[in-house]
């Protein structure tokens, strides 16, 4: 399947359209989900969309272990991070993938030669391995992995 580094809609050989990929960093869906936070809004509507089938987001099992850890930090709650946990998993165009230890000897060589920080390298290494755009509202992460990985800001997507 062919897919598009700036995340647009790609065309099959028969014309029919393709699904957009991306990866989205935690701490845009943690945006998503709460209104106090920065962003909520673009956020909540990059979320709607994936939900809907317009983008698919290929995502380490790092982030739902960040988001849940988030929810419950932030509202004190286990139920609803326990909620957020079981609906981000019921999500079909959210796609979980194992960390592997391929994939964490190539997330921890990407950690060495960019910088990133532990759990945000293998963010960046499911995008790369991917060749899915990046949405992160995480400054420092997206300034290092902008050297392995095309970064898209979060109100640029929701324009695709």
């Amino acid at each position: 399947m062919e897919r598009d580094l700036c995340g647009r809609r790609n065309q099959n050989p028969k014309g029919e359209e393709m699904v957009k990929y991306i990866t989205i960093d935690s701490s845009v869906i943690v945006a998503a989900l709460r209104e106090q936070e920065e962003k909520h809004e673009v956020c909540k509507k990059l979320l709607e969309r994936v939900k809907d089938g317009e983008f698919v987001a290929l995502e380490p099992y790092t982030v739902l272990v960040e988001v849940v850890a988030a929810i419950k930090r932030r509202t004190k709650s286990k139920s609803l991070a326990g909620r957020v946990k079981n609906d981000l998993e019921s999500i079909d165009t959210i796609k979980f993938s194992d960390l592997m230890s391929s994939r964490a000897d190539s997330a921890a060589e990407m950690a060495k030669e960019t910088d990133v920080r532990g759990m945000d390298a293998i963010v960046v290494q499911i995008a790369k391995e991917f060749n899915a755009p990046l949405v992160s509202l995480d400054g420092e992460m997206t300034k290092r992995a902008k050297l392995v990985v095309k970064i898209v800001d979060i109100e640029d997507v929701i324009k695709l």
